[in-house]
Formats: structure tokens, C-alpha cells, sequence
């Protein structure tokens, strides 16, 4: 047999050699444990593969950006176009926080079409503490040309229509991680019932671009003060429950 002809035939067996192992190893694979490729779902590992969300909050939105602008993460798709979408995207247990009653989907109340006409997302949502606690979570979002509504009626405009007498309206901040993020702050007491309450609130977009006719979400956290609670204790509560919706800040300079 030629030189030639020999070097083929050992070509030909070491392919056909490499075909069987990879056959055997695939066959052995099957039969036994199978490793997953990601981590199975429940284990810690799994929870730190499931997607972050970036998005982009300040204290202003329409007319300015602010030097307050901060990048924060949530594990929670905030980018639907719906109350519902966001709802859905929103668990029913935040924390020790658990969820009381249904959604309240405002977008029809008479008020709401007055001032922001028909918003694409308007709910609120009520949460109960350990300790019997309770704040409401508001979200109204909006996108083109009627979005710069969401800037003209603000809070401050809003509450004193319900007979919220305004205390005290300013900013406010405090630590996510190791870095500050910032919020508008009111302090008012009702009227008629003598009932104190806090609020947090703060604008947020989910791109660095921040042209709200793409979207935009007008967000509150309404605390509740108890007779005899320290609004210090109710401030700090609002700041641990916005931490669960953003755990994460990012360190953030536009200008």
C-alpha cells in the first residue's frame, strides 16, 4: 500500500474515532445527572441572574434636569404602558410590607381627566407593615404631548384641593448603598380630621434621554402618621420601603 493511501485510512479512523467518543460522552450525559446551565430557580444564584432594571429619577423633569438626577435599579419592570402592566409588575409583598385590598385604578376619577386627561397609568396601591403601618404607593405616568402634565399638577397643588393643609414642602435625602438619591418632600395635616401625612415624591424615566413624551412616571409613597408616631420613624420607614423598590444607585454625573 502506497505511503499516501496508508496517511488517508489513519485520517479516517482517528474522524471516526473522535464521532464515537463524542456519541459515547452525549449517551453518558443522558443517563446520568445533568448539571444545569443556569442556576434552578429559589437559590440565591438565580435570584442574582434575574434582570435589573436601570432608570433615571429627579426631583424635576419638564422644564429642567436637576444637579439631584440619580441612577437607581429595581428588579421591577417599571416600562409598561398600562395600569395594568405596572401593576403586574409590581409584587404584593415588598419586604415585611404585604399588600392590603385591590389595586385602586384612578385613571378615571373625575379629578385625575381634569388635570392630567386620561393618563396612560394611574393606581394606587395600599401596603400594611409588620407593626399595622400603612402607606399607598401611587403611580401616574403619561407620554406624549400630555406628559408635561404630570409637571404642571404637581403634589403641591393637588393635596391642598383635598383639604390637606401644607407644614412643610422641601427636599429631602438619603442613602441607597453608598450613594445619595433625593426626593420632594410635604408635611401636611388635614383640615377636617386632624390626620398627618408625609410624602415622598420624585419623577422617573427609564432612558438617560428623559424626553417624556416616550414615557414618563410621576411617582408618591403617602405615609400615614399614627396619633403619638414620630414622623422621624415614619420618614425613615418611607426611605427603608423605597429602598425594596430601588435597592440599587448607580454613581451618576450628567453635567
Amino acid at each position: 500500500m502506497r505511503a499516501g493511501a496508508r496517511r488517508y485510512l489513519v485520517i479516517i479512523g482517528l474522524l471516526c474515532a473522535g464521532v464515537a467518543i463524542s456519541w459515547g460522552q452525549r449517551w453518558t450525559a443522558g443517563s446520568g445527572e445533568v448539571v444545569p446551565d443556569t442556576p434552578a430557580a429559589g437559590t440565591s444564584e438565580a435570584a442574582e441572574a434575574e434582570p435589573w432594571h436601570t432608570y433615571f429619577l429627579d426631583v424635576e423633569g419638564w422644564y429642567r434636569i436637576t444637579p439631584y438626577e440619580t441612577a437607581v435599579r429595581s428588579r421591577y419592570d417599571l416600562t409598561g404602558n398600562s395600569s395594568g402592566a405596572i401593576a403586574a409588575a409590581l409584587p404584593a409583598a415588598l419586604g415585611a410590607w404585604q399588600q392590603v385590598g385591590a389595586d385602586e385604578y384612578i385613571g378615571d376619577d373625575p379629578a385625575v381627566v381634569a388635570y392630567l386627561n386620561h393618563p396612560t397609568m394611574a393606581l394606587q396601591r395600599t401596603y400594611r407593615g409588620p407593626d399595622g403601618q400603612r402607606l399607598v404607593l401611587a403611580i401616574v405616568g403619561n407620554e406624549g404631548e400630555d406628559s408635561f402634565l404630570l409637571f404642571s399638577h404637581t403634589p403641591e397643588t393637588c393635596y391642598p384641593g383635598r383639604l390637606w393643609q401644607m407644614l412643610d414642602n422641601r427636599q429631602e435625602s438619603a442613602l441607597v448603598g453608598d450613594q445619595p438619591v433625593h426626593a420632594r418632600f410635604l408635611r401636611m395635616e388635614h383640615q377636617e380630621t386632624g390626620e398627618r401625612l408625609l410624602v415622598l415624591f420624585w419623577y422617573l424615566w427609564d432612558n438617560a434621554q428623559r424626553d417624556a413624551r416616550d414615557g414618563v412616571l410621576s411617582m408618591r409613597l403617602n405615609l400615614f402618621v399614627a396619633p403619638g408616631e414620630s414622623e422621624e420613624d415614619v420618614l425613615a420607614r418611607g426611605w427603608d420601603f423605597f429602598r425594596l423598590l430601588f435597592p440599587s444607585a448607580l454613581p451618576w454625573e450628567r453635567f
